[in-house]
């Protein structure tokens, strides 16, 4: 799977002591859903900011955090898919605005934000980013303008609804010592809220609050925003979601396996992917062996339905970090070379089944297949516990072109297996897919032309 998403976010207010190293613990949880920056940004009265290019222990360093005080902030782990990757790139921002603070951290894409940068600029505005992050903070400041200590969740929601309806955001901004969080009335991305003893909590995923006292767990739903005090918090509607498109591929993909999101388990949501693809593409073979550690779970469900014993065939050096975080297509094949170790036990003289949950320009696949032909398999058949993907996202997934997918390259599942260098492949269907999940409430973009 190469896929860049933008991205994970974390914040909150404790009771006691700084927050700052609890931040870094959760951005920690959210690694996987950006490796290319990370940071935060804490205050009660006036706040600080550390960020910077790399991964949360190499930017978030100990000695630096430990002089953070402030006990409310937010941090952000990132990839970029509008704005490059260096330091002025990486969230949160803050700015001072009417001699006031506010930061903002962003997970999803606003498309509107292109034509918006377009008009500013006429009007003599300047940024200092080629992020769409930036413009939502502008627009809000240009629309509310007030100081941010006078911005009300209801103004501030009406202001994102009206101007990025067609985007996706799950946002968190953060002042001294309160915090605002909304997510996009179509619900793109999840955000998820949490009750701890140690104080209040909002982030992407719910594996970011697994080292917190957690008393009680709400999602946040579309259309609504969220303000967290050190007294409390409330929840409020500040639109309504006319129909949601929930990502799919946060199940299929993205999200942590112990993470529950859009109302269920990630982990048990790709089992099932897997058993289904091991009913609409069963073969004869010796070993399963799933592509880690993104086609675990599929492989546990197909060896479920099969029968074929799964073994690990593909060690993973954990010292690596996810492919798809490489720039470049030759970077992303060395990566995977480096990542993926045969085992040579397992995989001479046996026919395999090769599991992965996605197949995306085909060439690390290649590399995949390769490596277990050299390693001595008999024979190897791809299996895929997801459809083809044939179009790309508006939405913050960094999908390649349509012309760089595989699937558009060639029509015909026998052709693409021969690029791959197979035996065989098999993908899930779309109608299965959308028979798991359901016909409605769900984006299905990537897999529909």
């Amino acid at each position: 799977m190469k896929f860049k998403e933008e991205c994970g976010v974390f914040g909150g207010i404790i009771f006691n002591g700084n927050i700052a190293p609890i931040i870094k613990e959760g951005l920690y949880m959210l690694q996987h859903r950006g490796q290319e920056n990370a940071g935060l940004c804490c205050g009660d009265d006036n706040m600080s900011i550390i960020k910077g290019k790399g991964l949360v222990h190499e930017v978030l360093l100990d000695n630096l955090i430990e002089n953070l005080e402030g006990k409310s902030g937010i941090g952000h782990v990132r990839y970029s898919t509008q704005g490059n990757s260096d330091d002025i790139h990486a969230q949160p921002f803050m700015i001072r605005y009417m001699n006031e603070q506010v930061s903002i951290a962003h997970n999803g894409n606003v498309s509107a934000a292109v034509l918006m940068r377009k008009e500013f600029e006429e009007q003599g505005e300047a940024f200092l980013t080629s992020s769409d992050t930036e413009i939502i903070l502008k627009k809000v400041i240009r629309e509310s303008k007030k100081p941010p200590s006078e911005w009300v969740l209801s103004e501030i929601g009406q202001i994102l609804s009206n101007n990025f309806t067609g985007g996706a955001w799950s946002l968190l901004f953060g002042f001294p010592g309160r915090i605002m969080a909304f997510r996009d009335p179509f619900g793109y991305r999840p955000l998820m809220f949490c009750e701890a003893k140690e104080g209040y909590f909002i982030a992407s995923e719910d594996c970011a609050f697994q080292n917190l006292n957690v008393t009680k767990l709400i999602e946040i739903q579309p259309g609504e925003a969220l303000e967290v005090l050190p007294t409390g918090y409330k929840i409020e509607k500040i639109t309504n979601a006319i129909y949601t498109k929930k990502c799919v591929f946060e199940h299929i993909y993205f999200a942590k396996p112990y993470s529950n999101i859009f109302g269920r388990n990630v982990y048990q949501a790709r089992v099932e992917l897997g058993r289904a693809c091991a009913v609409e593409n069963p073969v004869d073979a010796d070993v399963i062996v799933p592509v880690m550690d993104s086609g675990f779970a599929a492989a546990i469900g197909y060896s479920q339905v099969s029968g074929i014993p799964l073994h690990m065939g593909l060690m993973r050096n954990h010292w690596e970090g996810r492919s798809f975080i490489q720039p470049d297509q030759k970077s992303r094949q060395n990566k995977v070379l480096r990542k993926l170790t045969p085992m040579v036990s397992v995989i001479k003289d046996k026919k395999i089944v090769l599991v992965d949950d996605s197949l995306v320009r085909g060439t690390t696949s290649r590399e995949i297949v390769r490596m277990v032909k050299k390693a001595g398999a008999k024979e190897v058949h791809f299996r895929i516990s997801a459809p083809r993907i044939v179009n790309t996202c508006e939405w913050g997934v960094d999908i390649p072109t349509k012309k760089e997918l595989i699937a558009n390259k060639f029509e015909k599942i026998s052709d693409i297996n021969n690029f791959i260098e197979a035996d065989s492949l098999g993908f899930l269907s779309f109608d299965t897919l959308k028979e798991i999940f359901g016909n409605k409430g769900w984006c299905y973009r990537c897999f529909s032309g």
